[in-house]
């Protein structure tokens, strides 16, 4: 019987698999801009989509999806949480070609990586906005690598509404973490120590007390 755990994390698009399959140059680029909050640029985010649209592809993919965690005002998971998410094929008209009827080809395009759009009217529950206001989009969160299930590409994504609401669980934990790097590196010019850093990562819950004592 094969051994199920023999292939833990083989099927993610992570950072050591992003070493193998991106130009040193545009993963550095990369990198920069999830430590600034930057956008990928446009050429990068072209290299990109390609390299993990072959990687997904030599993992059998056949769709793709932005996979998120909308409000839905108690989905019965744990936290309330009940994932949802947006599948596509990873197919497209060759919009390019002369003829009327489109031939169709095998791609990813660069843009539905990074930015998909959906229906929000309906979460945390219907009515809330208006019908010309109703468009709530995906965007990847570029600090969650993407995986492939069940011949599907999933991106992980933040889920918000056309004026930038969260509408989701997971954007409000994505601002807090940049609420403590802005804070945290304020704190630690004050201090002196580390006056270097360009961003904080939280990897525990902090509690609610902070003591500052004489060394």
């Amino acid at each position: 019987m094969a051994d199920a755990l023999a292939a833990l994390g083989t099927a993610m698009f992570d950072d050591a698999m992003m070493a193998k399959k991106l130009p040193s140059a545009v993963l550095q680029r990369f990198n920069e801009c999830l430590i600034s909050g930057a956008p990928t640029p446009e050429e990068d985010q072209k290299i990109i989509a390609e390299a993990i649209f072959e990687w997904a592809r030599e993992f059998g993919a056949i769709d793709f999806a932005h996979w998120f965690f909308p409000l839905r005002g108690g989905g019965g998971a744990v936290g309330g949480m009940l994932g949802a998410f947006k599948k596509d094929t990873l197919i497209d008209l060759e919009f390019g070609s002369k003829f009327t009827t489109k031939p169709m080809k095998a791609c990813l395009p660069y843009e539905r990586l990074f930015q998909g759009e959906t229906d929000g009217s309906s979460f945390p529950n219907g009515g809330l906005r208006v019908t010309h206001s109703a468009a709530a989009f995906t965007t990847w969160d570029r600090a969650s690598p993407p995986f492939v299930m069940d011949k599907c590409l999933y991106i992980p994504c933040a889920f918000v509404t056309r004026f930038g609401k969260c509408i989701d669980e997971k954007t409000p934990l994505l601002r807090s973490m940049d609420a403590v790097t802005v804070s945290g590196l304020r704190l630690l010019k004050a201090i002196g120590i580390g006056t270097d850093a360009k961003a904080m990562q939280s990897y525990l819950g902090w509690e609610q007390e902070f003591f500052v004592m004489p060394a």
